[in-house]
């Protein structure tokens, strides 16, 4: 069966792999303020250039013959000048100002009295741009077998860009490469627009093994990158995200799910258990879990570096089964 990568419906007769530079390779500048839009920029430069206008038209239109001429030619040349200094600082001073300016107000106000490394983790976090939310995990485990156990993962998510620009944006997911991960699915994009679709085939090409970290990944440099506009420009949709991977674990054994994107709240799912397996996750202050329930749900916002656990184990009084002879 051939490779397949769809870009929705109406773009499936795109056989060209899109050329957009991965995620991975850019870094777009940190803004700490948001950057103008047109109309911002008309707004603020709207008195300068009336007063330029008013001074062409005087130095135009005013009659030479008229009273006081050389008093009106000169006040209608320092209004001109006045509108070439206005738009020169506002295009070429202003962001450097601002900048600095945030940056001693960053070292006093955040993260005041604490070490200059600590203020810049705290000014990452106020600069996030991509924010996960709707975070669901779900585990389908398979019946113990010679100590080990089968495990079929479902990742979903939506993600939004709360920038000020146009952010590219591509999954990526890393494992153990002791867990013998399988990557069956990945499905990301933005409904109604463009949707990117891989097979396991298509994942297969796409897997990087490091030895030297003993860990399997599908990078986002693998993948083509999707662009998402700005919360703040009126954006609604939500770019949504699918991975379907399996994993083979001992059976009693734990799962770190890495956020390495800042989410907000997260949901662990058990889809299947056998009787003599029990899942628990927990020790969180925001975790909301009934008796009986198969979800656990951690209602905070999480930081990218942040993790769950979980663990999974033989219910007591549940024997193993012997070994085949």
């Amino acid at each position: 069966m051939p490779p397949i990568e769809i870009l929705s419906v109406e773009e499936a007769s795109e056989s060209a792999t899109p050329t957009t530079v991965p995620a991975r390779d850019r870094v777009p500048a940190r803004r700490r303020f948001y950057a103008l839009s047109f109309k911002d920029h008309v707004r603020l430069l709207l008195p300068f250039l009336l007063a330029g206008a008013v001074g062409v038209l005087a130095r135009v239109r005013y009659p030479y013959w008229w009273p006081a001429n050389e008093l009106v030619y000169f006040a209608a040349d320092a209004l001109i000048v006045a509108m070439i200094l206005g738009v020169a600082f506002d295009l070429f001073s202003a962001k450097l100002l601002v900048e600095r300016v945030s940056d001693g107000l960053a070292q006093t106000l955040v993260g005041r009295g604490l070490p200059i490394e600590m203020q810049g983790l705290v000014r990452d976090v106020v600069s996030t741009d991509l924010v996960r939310d709707h975070y669901v995990k779900s585990y389908a485990f398979s019946t113990p077998e010679d100590g080990h156990v089968q495990v079929d993962v479902e990742v979903r998510y939506e993600i939004r860009n709360y920038s000020e620009a146009v952010r590219d944006y591509a999954p990526e997911l890393t494992t153990e490469t002791f867990f013998q991960p399988e990557f069956r699915f990945l499905e990301y994009g933005i409904a109604g627009r463009k949707i990117y679709t891989f097979s396991d085939e298509n994942l297969a090409s796409k897997v990087e093994i490091e030895d030297t970290l003993g860990v399997t990944r599908v990078p986002r440099s693998a993948l083509p990158a999707l662009s998402l506009k700005p919360v703040r420009a009126g954006e609604k949709a939500a770019c949504q995200v699918t991975w379907r991977y399996g994993l083979t674990v001992p059976e009693q054994y734990c799962d770190i799910t890495d956020l390495d994107e800042a989410t907000l709240g997260a949901t662990l799912h058990v889809e299947t258990l056998p009787d003599e397996l029990e899942f628990v996750s927990g020790f969180d202050a925001s975790l909301h879990h009934e008796a009986g329930s198969q979800s656990w749900y951690f209602e905070r916002a999480f930081i990218g570096g942040q993790h769950l656990r979980a663990w999974w184990f033989r219910r007591r009084g549940s024997a193993r089964p012997r070994p085949r002879p």
